[in-house]
């Protein structure tokens, strides 16, 4: 039993300096890769503040950026070593503007990790694939455009998501030409991030790209050249928006409803969202209209809101009667249920 007892202790003793073991090859090598993560960080900000800034009338080569790099372990070889210089990278060209951001762009397309972030497309994980292309866009590596277009229809949700946006940063207002070919839907968080990055790197919109694709039958390509002309303002182009608020379509109706809410119309537009208003068959968007109309309007149209009152929709008449009451038309809101009290007492009389 002793025997036991001693071997159980032995073996408990093992794992404990095990672990202890363990634990402390871990410590030390997280020590020795920060050590060399530092030495690689300090050396790519020492040597692209030499190649932004030489000396006067001295210039700075890539091959000098490279070979220091290489010096301290950012080695194609080591991948662990790139992908944290591609983070720097990435980092570095955020903060930079005007000609320093070209220089600096110029030098990223001379040095070896754009390699690396490029065989990512390759990998079958779609993880890795997705990173890769959101380093090549993020990096501006223009030159891997045919690659990544590949990947705009691929199963993986984030995977094309990522190879669409790439598409808008380097084609800008262009890439909306392949909307139609585009297999698979695109999610409202895709259409936002598309239409907040072609609006942040393209801010002049180029109107005859947009035209090209209204012909699209493709719903998530409707919705996304609504929410365009909404973020950019495109008055010029509301009618398009106007076209989809009684559509079929609940997602189309209140996509083109949310969009339009941005404009004041003219007299013409607004007459023609007023005639569509009876051809929308959700109760909470009619109300969404009528109070959007209400909105954009000078002057109540009575004739319009006296249509509105004998829809037979007691939600709908509620929204009218109460627009019309805060305008200052108590009495029409007056005859109106009076109208309503009297029809009941001349049924309860035939009864």
């Amino acid at each position: 039993m002793e025997g036991k007892l001693l071997l159980l202790i032995s073996i408990l003793l093992f794992f404990l300096v095990l672990v202890w073991c363990t634990i402390g090859i871990s410590l030390l090598y997280r020590k020795i890769r920060k050590k060399q993560l530092d030495r690689i960080e300090y050396t790519f900000a020492n040597e692209i503040a030499k190649y932004l800034y030489p000396p006067r009338g001295e210039e700075y080569s890539f091959i000098n950026v490279q070979r220091a790099l290489q010096a301290v372990g950012a080695k194609p070889s080591k991948k662990a070593n790139i992908q944290y210089l591609i983070d720097l990278m990435i980092r570095a060209q955020r903060t930079m503007l005007g000609e320093n951001y070209i220089k600096l762009r110029l030098l990223f397309s001379q040095i070896p990790p754009y390699r690396a972030a490029q065989s990512k497309l390759k990998s079958r994980k779609w993880y890795v694939k997705a990173r890769g292309i959101r380093e090549i866009y993020e990096m501006e590596q223009s030159q891997y455009l045919k690659d990544v277009t590949r990947e705009r229809n691929n199963p993986n949700i984030y995977v094309r998501r990522e190879a669409q946006i790439a598409m808008v940063v380097f084609l800008g207002w262009e890439s909306l030409r392949f909307l139609p070919y585009l297999k698979r839907e695109m999610t409202l968080w895709q259409q936002i991030k598309i239409v907040e990055k072609l609006f942040a790197l393209y801010p002049d919109p180029k109107i005859k790209y947009l035209k090209k694709t209204y012909a699209t039958q493709r719903p998530y390509a409707q919705e996304l050249l609504m929410r365009i002309i909404r973020k950019y303002n495109l008055f010029t182009e509301v009618d398009y928006i106007i076209g989809f608020l009684d559509h079929e379509s609940f997602d189309r109706r209140e996509t083109a409803i949310y969009c339009i809410s941005s404009f004041k119309l003219t007299g013409e537009q607004l007459q023609e969202v007023k005639a569509k208003i009876f051809n929308v068959p959700t109760i909470e968007q009619q109300v969404q209209l009528l109070k959007y109309i209400h909105q954009i309007s000078d002057t109540p149209d009575l004739e319009f809101y006296d249509a509105i009152l004998h829809t037979g929709n007691d939600i709908l008449e509620l929204s009218a009667a109460e627009i019309l009451w805060t305008s200052g038309h108590e009495k029409l809101v007056h005859e109106f249920y009076y109208s309503q009290y009297s029809t009941i007492d001349a049924l309860k009389e035939v009864i």
